[in-house]
């Protein structure tokens, strides 16, 4: 892959920041650290974009994206991200628009896709499950086909954990076994489910940044019509493993840990131990350079993870699996060097970033808030999309194969 710089970059950048500043209102920027923001704020986000001719940054032009090659999405998110513009609804644009476009009917394409564009239609993931985390294809959810004189459809009962945002979902995208009599693979089939069905129920849970953005959801009977399976029944398993490979790139997270070595770097300037800057002593010094050396080399592996996936090469599925790796651990080390970086006062739990603002002195205030609940939060880095154990169990196999 040619890494050489693309002189029209620097143009698309300045067009990017020029919308930012102009499109951004007020009153919905940095109000978001590493989670996604509120719902009221992405479909106000995603209407302005949309606008805009920006709605699936991340898609084809031929599926109604921008087209825009893997540096500009980079640069993109990187702008986003430091304008403190809200976020969009990244399991949809990253996650099931890539399903969608690949393996749904043009009736369920006209079905979902404009809601989707219009920000009007928010989804979450059903995956995971108790005891089917990191071995997904052990899940247990089953949907049992139904026909009847009134539409054929599939009952679907089991439990699903760690739903991220399933309270402000309007659709969920649902892994369910549809034949136990199979290799566990080979049983499972790809469901769209509307939250509002009758026996679907979220109930809450606080992770250890005390955010609610994670959720148990509990299926009991629930209706599904059979217009709302994606692919062939027990193709499940095939269009997930293309789904994950996308997740990889996403999970890397790289404009959140551009942000946190930006972050980074105003502490070590601005902050002073024994006298003198954190930057100026030479043992902090030398731990910057090499995280901004990793992180440099992180931006690289999601470009060529990117392009490789586009050209549908399967060496981008053990390079996803690096970069998953990788950039998580390095996600947790960025924001454990921002608490030390801050001495005795990275043991105070700064407020959660949509919280008001306290009047307490803290050095940095303003830029240190959240960043307690960051390091919480990423925790979970390595485990979430697949744990590092597992991402190394598919790199060794897979090099095996290659």
């Amino acid at each position: 892959m040619d890494f050489q710089p693309d002189p029209g970059l620097e143009s698309f950048r300045q067009e990017v920041r020029q919308f930012l500043q102009t499109k951004v209102p007020a009153d919905l920027k940095g109000l978001q650290r590493c989670t996604r923001s509120p719902r009221e704020q992405i479909m106000r986000w995603q209407k302005i974009l949309d606008a805009q001719g920006w709605g699936a940054p991340y898609w084809a032009k031929e599926h109604g994206g921008t087209g825009w090659s893997v540096p500009q999405i980079l640069v993109f998110d990187d702008e986003c991200t430091a304008a403190g513009a809200p976020t969009q609804d990244g399991f949809v644009q990253k996650m099931l628009g890539p399903v969608l476009n690949a393996f749904a009917t043009p009736e369920q394409k006209a079905e979902h896709m404009p809601a989707i564009f219009s920000g009007e239609r928010l989804w979450c993931q059903g995956f995971s499950e108790p005891g089917a985390g990191s071995d997904l294809a052990s899940l247990r959810t089953r949907a049992e086909l139904v026909k009847s004189g009134d539409g054929d459809h599939y009952v679907v009962n089991g439990q699903k954990i760690w739903t991220s945002y399933a309270h402000h979902a309007d659709w969920i995208f649902l892994l369910v076994r549809t034949n136990p009599e199979v290799k566990k693979q080979a049983g499972i089939s790809f469901l769209l489910v509307d939250m509002k069905s009758p026996g679907v129920t979220v109930r809450p849970i606080r992770s250890i940044d005390d955010a609610h953005h994670l959720n148990e959801t509990f299926f009991d009977n629930v209706r599904v019509p059979v217009k709302n399976l994606i692919g062939a029944e027990g193709a499940g398993w095939g269009i997930t493993k293309f789904l994950l490979n996308n997740e990889h790139a996403t999970t890397a997270d790289l404009p959140e840990l551009n942000r946190y070595m930006r972050e980074l770097r105003q502490f070590a300037t601005k902050l002073r131990a024994g006298g003198e800057r954190l930057i100026d002593r030479p043992e902090f010094a030398l731990k910057l350079a090499r995280l901004d050396a990793e992180l440099q080399a992180i931006g690289m592996l999601v470009q060529r993870v990117a392009k490789l996936d586009q050209e549908h090469n399967p060496a981008s599925h053990v390079l996803g699996s690096m970069l998953k790796i990788r950039a998580t651990e390095l996600q947790q080390r960025i924001t454990e060097t921002q608490i030390e970086a801050l001495g005795d006062y990275g043991a105070v739990c700064y407020p959660h970033p949509h919280e008001p603002a306290s009047d307490q002195a803290y050095p940095l205030q303003d830029l240190a808030r959240g960043i307690a609940n960051d390091m919480f939060l990423r925790r979970a880095s390595t485990i979430y999309g697949g744990t590092s154990e597992v991402q190394r169990g598919i790199i060794a196999k897979m090099q095996f194969q290659l």
